[in-house]
């Protein structure tokens, strides 16, 4: 398949948001040593939880987050974020799906078979509506959002700001700490 650039505005007609699953720097480093540093599944941004933002790709890299369900013209901001935790029940901490413990206020919603989530910091939920914004008119995509973490019938038509979680009713990112009202 032909690499595609996404600086033509014709290209470009969705943001996807998903969450990273690790740390900033667990995610960062993961990116650049997999596939012996030739891995092609970087996100176009990340959003660390400080509210740092890096641009990590130009390319459009939607065959990598979405293969099978769209072809391409999506921007892709990954947002730092572990998703789902479980409680441990030999002493009732809660784990990442690595079995990492978590040590912050877990957000407590029953959600795709999954009832506790890593909660976005606001610093965080402020850059990544900068950085949409400004994505938003450069790539003239409108700024529009679905505004929930369902599954959606034809998402991949839709013209603006989607989450992961609206293409298929398995994946939980964005989970339901994230407050869309905010967008």
């Amino acid at each position: 398949m032909k690499k595609q650039n996404l600086n033509t505005r014709e290209e470009s007609k969705q943001i996807l948001l998903c969450n990273s699953q690790r740390p900033a720097k667990d995610f960062l480093t993961g990116l650049s040593l997999r596939n012996n540093g030739k891995n092609r599944r970087k996100p176009n941004y990340f959003v660390e939880k400080s509210g740092k933002i890096h641009q990590l790709n130009k390319e459009d890299i939607t065959q990598e987050y979405l293969s099978g369900y769209c072809s391409s013209g999506v921007v892709v901001v990954a947002l730092e974020n572990l998703g789902w935790l479980k409680r441990r029940k030999e002493d009732g901490k809660f784990i990442d799906w690595l079995g990492n413990i978590y040590n912050n206020k877990v957000h407590e919603k029953k959600w795709r078979g999954k009832i506790f989530w890593d909660k976005y910091t606001d610093t965080q939920l402020s850059s990544t509506i900068k950085l949409l914004d400004k994505v938003c008119k450069e790539k003239k995509i409108p700024n529009h959002v679905l505004g929930h973490n369902v599954l959606v019938d034809g998402v991949e038509n839709f013209k603006g700001i989607v989450c992961r979680s609206n293409y298929n009713e398995y994946w939980t990112d964005l989970n339901p700490s994230f407050n869309f009202e905010i967008l």
